[in-house]
């Protein structure tokens, strides 16, 4: 039985497509964050010896496996078009890699807890549009435009209520404060601190709990006004089953910064 090990520390949604990549490869995963095992049950604690005994993905060979992927494999290749990868593809993304990449996600045990949660959370929703603004605390800060999502917003019913979420308290206020009571939320503890910002650069579980559980709230969304350049967004969208709607308004004022981002991701065949 093949094992294999990943001790990476991404952001949650980066962590868990690359628990789905080696999951295509590896009979079992293990973790070296609690925080994985509990949201789920399949992803094991690594034990005495397992780091000598079993190959580890740690954030140097995540980067040098582009481990933020979801893995476009030799055996993939002729299954894909215009891309040689996969990824901020959503709708355009080949049927083969949905099948095969929901497969996977069937096989993650979700902690039945999270699960009922968030279905409890959800159970009157009927169409509900979730919007995600992601503030950035990098680079691609530059990304970051509270208009260009009033824009959508705007288009939507005058008194629709939306599901909101955001790596930033004050962006939340933001949208609070314009929107009122047609914003709903999930109470999440958040910080605007680029270390604590996006829960999985670390090993708390109540923050990388929170943050996953936004994240599946999201999904079960039927349209997603999402952050450009996000996998967090494109994660809801997978756990979602692929169904959602999705779009993504287009940053202002960055052709450049658009243009080094859409050459890194889309590399063409």
């Amino acid at each position: 039985m093949s094992t294999i090990i990943n001790a990476a520390s991404p952001g949650i949604s980066n962590k868990i497509k690359s628990f789905l990549s080696l999951m295509r490869k590896y009979d079992v995963v293990k973790t070296t964050k609690h925080s994985d095992s509990y949201l789920f049950d399949n992803l094991e604690y690594i034990s005495d010896g397992d780091m000598d005994k079993y190959p580890v993905i740690d954030n140097q060979e995540y980067m040098n496996q582009d481990m933020w992927r979801l893995k476009v494999y030799e055996e993939d290749i002729e299954h894909i078009n215009e891309y040689k990868t996969i990824d901020l593809l959503y709708e355009k993304t080949p049927q083969y890699f949905i099948d095969k990449y929901l497969s996977i996600i069937s096989k993650l045990n979700i902690n039945p807890t999270i699960c009922k949660y968030v279905d409890e959370f959800t159970k009157d929703w009927n169409n509900m549009v979730g919007v995600h603004v992601r503030s950035w605390y990098c680079s691609k800060k530059v990304f970051h435009s509270n208009k260009i999502f009033d824009e959508q917003i705007d288009k939507l019913s005058e008194n629709e209520k939306f599901f909101f979420c955001s790596d930033n308290f004050d962006v939340q206020k933001y949208f609070e404060d314009r929107y009122g009571d047609r914003v709903v939320t999930y109470e999440r503890q958040m910080f605007n601190d680029p270390r604590l910002a996006e829960s999985g650069h670390h090993d708390d579980i109540q923050l990388t709990t929170d943050a996953f559980i936004e994240l599946l709230i999201l999904s079960k969304c039927a349209t997603i006004i999402g952050t450009y350049a996000s996998s967090f967004d494109e994660l809801a969208w997978w756990m979602g089953g692929c169904k959602s709607k999705v779009i993504i308004p287009t940053p202002i004022n960055c052709d450049k910064e658009l243009e080094d981002f859409n050459n890194l991701i889309y590399i063409k065949k």
